[in-house]
């Protein structure tokens, strides 16, 4: 990643966990919305998530941001999907 940036934030656990589920329900909601968004849905199922992670950086963000939360909390990500 190319000028990528480490952002270092000191939460508690309950903080984390908050913050994690927050972004987990904002990311859901926004692919929902993009999924069959015009511009997206002739693109195959395989590829659409990807696309839509190309074109929409604050998702991107979120996808980094959510795997950083869970693998700080310790959490497996088959235990976060279920959750």
């Amino acid at each position: 990643m190319e000028n990528a940036m480490n952002i270092n934030a000191k939460l508690t656990p309950v903080e984390a966990q908050a913050l994690l589920a927050n972004l987990r329900e904002q990311y859901r909601l926004s692919l929902n919305d993009l999924w069959y968004a015009d511009q997206y849905r002739l693109i195959p199922d395989g590829l659409r998530h990807g696309s839509i992670l190309a074109n929409s950086p604050v998702m991107a963000a979120q996808k980094h941001l959510i795997g950083a939360l869970t693998q700080s909390l310790g959490l497996s990500l088959k235990a976060v999907k279920q959750s």
